[in-house]
């Protein structure tokens, strides 16, 4: 006597449907699956209102009064001074607090700390230098 074969009260054996109901299992775990991950997922927190997105990499514009001058960031010379736009630019800084000195021969170094808040994709600082002796 075969169980698998014995016909069901419609008289129908079960075996056709076994397929379709493991199917159909399968199908209500993945669903499952993709509700909880979606609700598990990390989510940053809401910004205040009025808050601009802050942007990972900013460009640092130096401007100066003297051409030629050479632009060091944090003790490392990154950039000149150009002759004719009496600016220099520092590409890609991430967000932090940093030390802007320029520095040319026969004129007083000048150091400025500056702060790249990551809010504006570019960001300004004049730094002007006086004659030396």
């Amino acid at each position: 006597m075969q169980q698998r074969n014995q016909p069901t009260k419609s008289g129908k054996p079960l075996q056709g449907f076994l397929p379709w109901i493991i199917l159909g299992v399968g199908l209500l775990i993945m669903v499952v699956g993709i509700i909880i991950s979606s609700t598990l997922k990390d989510k940053s927190p809401p910004r205040p209102i009025g808050e601009a997105p802050r942007i990972p990499k900013v460009n640092l514009i130096v401007h100066s009064n003297v051409g030629g001058a050479e632009v060091y960031l944090n003790d490392q010379q990154k950039a000149t001074i150009s002759d004719t736009h009496h600016k220099a630019t520092l590409f890609n800084l991430a967000p932090n607090t940093y030390q802007i000195t320029v520095k040319k021969q026969g004129y007083t170094d000048r150091t400025e700390t500056v702060e790249i808040t990551g809010y504006t994709i570019s960001q300004i600082v004049e730094i002007n230098l006086q004659p030396g002796e």
